[in-house]
């Protein structure tokens, strides 16, 4: 949008050149508080003059004028920034129901992709506007980069890219950049909340989870995952405390020209966060499942996955962020003491569909059963989940039958006692260890994916587990 169409448009823009804005050309911008606290983009009566808070800080993305009740049981997020990642072939899909939603309350927010935009209101930051062209050069992770530059010149829909635009490629070098203009634009708040547009946020839980720790020490809180160090998964959300961003961040400007060229050697670009914070010391907290990659319908429900309060999840389309919402909204007016734990979302999104006439055998369905696998065309695996780790031919009888047919799957699966679901497609008999419910599955190739549940084990499992007697497990490791 030239410069002209955005003083029209009067929306302030968080500036990602803080110093390239003029006093005397656009209006100043102040934030303020508003009645319920959240900061909000206000002209100032004297729009000659300049101000610092215009000049040094992007103004909040979710700016507010009325007071919401909804946001009067919200938790408190005074001292939280929130920073949402996102590529701009997805941004229109994704990004609006979390302007309705989970970022309804956020006391601040920032947002960057790889295009400059402005949604609704919400300025959006290019991440990459600042990486240097001996990085782009003769690099094909930047081709989709290059073609997003020219749809934003012509005002054409990024979305017509998403299919074969590699935007994984060119997503993980946005990573590091992300982290220098945040802390660039805010350097105050306590706690500095990276997630993604596919992220949810239960604010009530992670508020209870970040009271137990003092932000000026450093922290760095996630879900661990492993390449050739261990670092949190970048979709299911990672924190950083004040102390951990200024010394991972804020003593080292040149982190980005440090770390840019090597990025393309590396799959993940979540990984950098994590070595930059290495450099100083400062290693991972876990807390998983708290912080978790799954979603109602993928959650792998099991003594694991019960009773431990929920802070994130992942994969999240906006109608499931929608529900999840409500379902939230619904529950603080019926329940103001109990955390919302891993079996709420049992209870909720998995139970009734579980208690259906259908649900012990259901077609064209995967319900994601994956711990044990039996099938004729492997003879030996020391895979113990592979054909027991040994020759297919030498199982008992029920589970050299079990690839037949979906019938001899779901009777080998009621047949184990730790056995909650099955799956047949194919030729091979899928078990899991855990309750999963998945979702409807097409036939792959004229083959039909079949999926059941072990009812019994299932409910001998919830009567075991009971209402979590000993409260919420809040367990982080690694501090």
């Amino acid at each position: 949008m030239p410069a002209s169409e955005k003083e029209q448009a009067g929306v302030e823009r968080p500036p990602t050149k803080p110093q390239s804005i003029k006093a005397h050309t656009t209006p100043v911008v102040d934030t303020v508080k508003t009645q319920n606290g959240h900061k909000e983009a206000v002209a100032s009566a004297t729009a000659g003059k300049s101000s610092a808070a215009a000049t040094s800080r992007p103004v909040s993305s979710n700016a507010k004028i009325t007071t919401d009740a909804v946001c009067d049981t919200h938790a408190k997020t005074d001292d939280i920034l929130v920073v949402m990642k996102t590529g701009a072939t997805e941004a229109y899909d994704k990004l609006p129901i979390h302007f309705m939603t989970t970022l309804r309350c956020a006391n601040d927010t920032i947002l960057f992709s790889d295009m400059e935009m402005e949604m609704g209101g919400h300025h959006i930051i290019d991440a990459l506007e600042d990486i240097k062209p001996e990085v782009m050069a003769d690099n094909h992770d930047f081709e989709l980069y290059k073609t997003l530059k020219q749809y934003h010149d012509l005002f054409e829909d990024p979305r017509g890219l998403k299919n074969g635009g590699n935007g994984w490629n060119l997503d993980k070098y946005k990573f590091n950049h992300v982290m220098l203009k945040t802390w660039k634009y805010r350097q105050d708040p306590a706690w500095y909340v990276f997630i993604e547009a596919d992220t949810y946020v239960f604010w009530d839980n992670l508020r209870t989870l970040l009271d137990k720790y003092n932000p000026d020490q450093p922290y760095y809180f996630g879900s661990p995952t492993y390449l050739d160090i261990e670092f949190a998964h970048g979709g299911t959300g990672y924190i950083f405390s004040r102390e951990a961003m200024k010394r991972g961040v804020g003593q080292h400007p040149d982190l980005a020209d440090k770390y840019d060229k090597v990025v393309k050697d590396y799959c993940c670009g979540d990984r950098f966060p994590a070595k930059i914070m290495l450099d100083e010391d400062i290693k991972l907290t876990k807390a998983w499942p708290m912080f978790n990659g799954e979603k109602p319908h993928t959650l792998p429900y099991g003594k694991n996955h019960w009773c431990q309060p929920l802070i994130t999840m992942h994969h999240m389309t906006a109608q499931e962020v929608s529900q999840v919402w409500t379902y939230e909204q619904i529950r603080k007016q019926q329940d103001t003491k109990n955390p919302i734990m891993i079996k709420d979302m049992y209870e909720r999104f998995v139970k009734d569909n579980l208690e259906k006439p259908d649900a012990a055998y259901k077609e064209d369905w995967d319900n994601l059963s994956s711990d044990m696998l039996y099938k004729p065309d492997i003879k030996t695996d020391p895979n113990p989940g592979v054909n027991d780790g040994g020759d297919y031919q030498a199982l008992p009888e029920l589970k050299r039958k079990a690839a037949e047919n979906p019938q001899y799957c779901q009777q080998l699966c009621d047949s184990e006692s730790s056995c909650f679901g099955w799956k047949h497609k194919d030729n091979e008999c899928r078990l899991s260890k855990s309750l999963k419910f998945g979702g409807h599955m097409d036939p792959d190739g004229g083959k039909r994916f079949t999926s059941g549940w072990n009812m019994k084990v299932i409910k001998q499992f919830i009567a075991d587990m009971g209402d979590c007697p000993s409260g919420p497990d809040w367990t982080v490791r690694g501090i």
